[in-house]
């Protein structure tokens, strides 16, 4: 086995990169130790000086930022995602509704943590382009949005708990999250996973570089990341293709 790469992730990649990973080491014999965590969070340990190989993000801000630094080589797209709506089942929620019913005031909205996870960053944007085009709307859903994950204070997910815990517990009556994850509930009639309305939906692309001085295994990696058969695991999972 040759030396290890050293790999910090986006949590949304939970499922993806251990695939990835797996399928790396049995092509090249190349080890990958991988810490998953919101990235802007991730973007922060770098900063403070931890170490890292590879740096894969659910947004492309943090990449770039980190590459102007002078800290990682320049910024590349891997993977689409998108945003969509996790609901409780008899809430009703469609994509033609889904404005009016989350403008309802008993309507609890649940959005992962602006600034520490993109996917908080990607709802707020929703918010944002709703305000655009129907004044006072976007901002009240701004206001009322509860965070519930993906800060530096959120709680950690409870033993046990599967995805959609925060709808079943009360917690909130939808959650704004990632394709890649919401997929997993499709099958559970408990739930109701909702597409945004496209002109209310941001692009989703997720970035990743290298530490500059990276050693060669890192860029194998990336390469197999780009390559064919990592974004076959990438589709396979819930993402979109770069090409």
């Amino acid at each position: 086995m040759t030396n290890s790469a050293q790999v910090l992730s986006a949590g949304s990649l939970r499922h993806a990169f251990p695939l990835i990973i797996e399928a790396f080491d049995q092509a090249t014999g190349v080890a990958v130790s991988l810490s998953l965590g919101p990235a802007g969070l991730l973007r922060e340990r770098i900063e403070a000086g931890e170490a890292f190989d590879l740096f894969a993000s659910a947004n492309m801000a943090h990449p770039i930022r980190l590459a102007a630094a002078g800290m990682a080589e320049e910024a590349i797209c891997f993977a689409r995602n998108r945003l969509c709506a996790i609901a409780r089942s008899n809430l009703g929620l469609t994509t033609e509704n889904f404005l009016d019913l989350l403008s309802q005031p008993s309507v609890k909205i649940g959005t992962s943590t602006p600034g520490d996870d993109p996917s908080g960053d990607y709802a707020f944007e929703v918010f944002e382009r709703i305000e655009e085009a129907h004044p006072g709307r976007g901002a009240a859903l701004k206001s009322r949005a509860r965070q519930l994950v993906g800060g530096r204070n959120s709680p950690p997910t409870p033993a046990g708990k599967g995805g959609g815990y925060l709808i079943t517990d009360g917690e909130a009556d939808l959650m704004l999250s990632y394709y890649s994850n919401a997929r997993l509930l499709e099958a559970d009639p408990a739930f109701a996973v909702v597409e945004i309305p496209a002109e209310f939906a941001p692009r989703v692309e997720y970035g990743l570089v290298l530490r500059r001085g990276a050693p060669d295994e890192a860029r194998q990696l990336r390469d197999f990341i780009l390559s064919d058969r990592g974004q076959a695991i990438l589709e396979a999972t819930g993402f979109s293709r770069i090409s």
